[in-house]
């Protein structure tokens, strides 16, 4: 049987609960209920349990491989800014050294900015944003507001 199917059957054990002329089709069905419920519970916690160890390496992985990605990365630097600075010092912008050409050129994009002192109000950028710590503290208060209120929390399933 299915969670599904198991869905069905607990509307049907509704029915019977709440119909009270044959409790005991009432008890049949609740047991059967609880002996299959329980029989997918046990399977749907390994699955579960497979996939948090699974999604646990996944992340092992991805570390490992952003580490490797990052010495590499850094690597690149380094060597790009040496080779960039001995040829600064012999005066070259450009070479050809086989089958590559290197070029230094100037970086694209917005001109870096640096701000070295105090900046005056009619250059400053205002930002408004909902205080959501304050509001949340006033409507746990009990007192409403007509532009927010508090939702009910989410509920999870927890395998032990």
């Amino acid at each position: 049987m299915t969670l599904y199917n198991l869905q069905g059957e607990y509307q049907r054990l509704y029915d019977l609960a709440t119909d009270e002329e044959d409790e005991q089709a009432l008890q049949d069905t609740l047991e059967c209920l609880d002996a299959e419920l329980m029989e997918k519970g046990a399977g749907y916690a390994y699955v579960v349990k497979q996939l948090e160890m699974e999604e646990a390496e996944c992340d092992r992985i991805i570390e490992a491989f952003t580490r490797k990605r990052d010495i590499r990365r850094n690597a690149q630097k380094r060597l790009k800014q040496a080779y960039m600075k001995a040829m600064d010092v012999a005066g070259k912008k450009d070479l050809t050294c086989g089958e590559y050409n290197l070029k230094i050129k100037p970086n694209g994009g917005v001109q870096p900015l640096a701000i070295t002192g105090e900046v005056p109000a009619n250059y400053m950028r205002i930002k408004y944003e909902p205080d959501n710590s304050l509001i949340r503290k006033v409507l746990a208060e009990g007192k409403e507001l007509e532009f927010a209120h508090l939702e009910e929390r989410g509920r999870h399933l927890e395998i032990k």
